[in-house]
């Protein structure tokens, strides 16, 4: 079999993985959004966030053959993200509490 061959199927299983990842995780959190009959908060809009990006981090290296230090920057990012805390009654300063 073709080296070309193999890295195409590789792409295909990778790339459906992500999109039923994507597709599963968004399911997951309406139906818990809908359990709880609450409507999008800060905490929602950052996991679909989370759901929706990661993958397609995943699509994106695998397509296009980003380079590592470009990769590391994209999760970075993400990680930045996700483990940023931010709260709108606190004033900016967490401090003067």
């Amino acid at each position: 079999m073709n080296v070309g061959a193999e890295n195409i199927w590789l792409s295909c299983i990778v790339i459906s993985g992500a999109m039923i990842v994507m597709i599963y995780g968004l399911n997951i959190v309406y139906k818990r959004i809908k359990s709880k009959n609450q409507g999008f908060g800060q905490n929602t809009i950052k996991a679909i966030a989370m759901i929706l990006i990661v993958p397609t981090i995943l699509i994106l290296a695998v397509l296009s053959k980003l380079e590592p230090q470009t990769l590391a920057a994209l999760i970075g990012a993400v990680a930045g993200y996700t483990l940023s805390y931010s709260s709108s009654d606190s004033g900016g300063n967490e401090n003067e509490k």
